[in-house]
């Protein structure tokens, strides 16, 4: 992988922001971390067009990380403790866009890094993996960064992304034309304008190369909660895990659009208490019985957000017949 592709340390899915000169007024008005609020449930499109923009930057994309060494995950292939196409695909299923083919890729790079390409490909580092590995191989922490990746594409990120700069590059070349216009050298400014505008390749670049805004970040973190607990796992494992986190950060918000992760736990630390309350304190010791009942409750509990026999409600059936069947 080229060195664009890479991230700071634990940023989870950030990169320092490298957008070029005609983002720059979306990049520093990003740069203030938004207010706490509970975002909407996002409502994926599904246009021709916008399939065509995913497939496009996914592209990119996953040359930069072919070039890292970036291999599929088997099925049924365990890596340090964990079966990560499995977990994928349990929450993916839970998910508004669980249509779409997810797979997971494990690339070599010792940070602990992950993203997710607009077209379902997840991608985690062998950091990532060790790291929590160092951890006791805990599941659902897994989870928590997985259902993170995942929201970004469901909900879209990248192609919001390359719209909004796809409008500044149209503004940026009629300001090119006024003013070429005003000084009397109209074909120079046509000149400019139509380089400006028609330049997608570069457009699709700079997108795939940019991060994402804070305000997507913590619209991507409430949408994990939500996939975590339709799939059956403790949302407050996140806490704990962004807590750890927190010890690893850069420093310095200048040129930062990845909100602090002090800023991000408190968010769903109150979007949790607010949305998801607990009723008693977690076990740290849970007899293995005892585990598997209450994630049959937690399945129950968010199989009543569906209709019953819509698809999310029958892949949650289905998960509580497997462990019903495994008791």
């Amino acid at each position: 992988m080229t060195s664009s592709m890479r991230k700071p340390n634990f940023a989870w899915d950030n990169r320092w922001c490298r957008t070029p000169l005609v983002a720059c007024c979306w990049f520093l008005s990003s740069c203030a971390t938004p207010e706490y609020a509970i975002r909407s449930p996002t409502s994926p499109e599904e246009s021709a067009a916008t399939l065509h923009i995913e497939r496009t930057i996914s592209a990119y994309q996953a040359q930069e990380f072919e070039q890292q060494g970036a291999r599929l995950l088997g099925w049924d292939e365990q890596r340090y403790g964990f079966s990560v196409s499995r977990l994928v695909d349990r929450l993916s299923r839970v998910t508004e866009r669980a249509t779409l083919h997810y797979r997971a890729f494990l690339y070599d790079d010792r940070d602990p890094n992950a993203a997710a390409l607009a077209d379902g490909r997840i991608y985690l580092s062998t950091g990532m993996l060790r790291y929590l590995a160092s951890r006791g191989s805990r599941e659902e922490e897994l989870a928590v960064v997985i259902a993170h990746e995942l929201a970004h594409t469901v909900a879209q990120h990248l192609v919001k992304r390359y719209r909004l700069l796809q409008q500044q590059q149209l503004l940026m070349s009629l300001l090119a034309a006024g003013a070429a216009a005003a000084t009397r050298d109209a074909g120079t400014g046509a000149q400019q304008a139509g380089r400006l505008a028609l330049n997608v390749a570069t457009l699709l670049r700079d997108v795939a190369n940019s991060g994402y805004s804070q305000e997507q970040e913590l619209e991507a973190d409430q949408l994990g909660i939500r996939y975590l607990i339709r799939a059956g796992f403790d949302p407050y494992a996140v806490l704990a895990l962004l807590a750890d986190f927190e010890r690893f950060e850069t420093p310095g918000p200048f040129l930062r659009t990845h909100p602090y992760i002090a800023t991000r736990r408190a968010h769903l630390e109150r979007y949790l208490r607010e949305t998801y309350p607990r009723t008693s304190p977690p076990s740290t010791v849970t007899p293995a019985r005892d585990e598997v009942a209450e994630r049959l409750r937690r399945l129950r509990q968010a199989q009543r957000l569906y209709p019953v026999g819509s698809v999310s409600w029958n892949n949650l059936q289905g998960q509580i017949d497997e462990l019903e069947e495994a008791q």
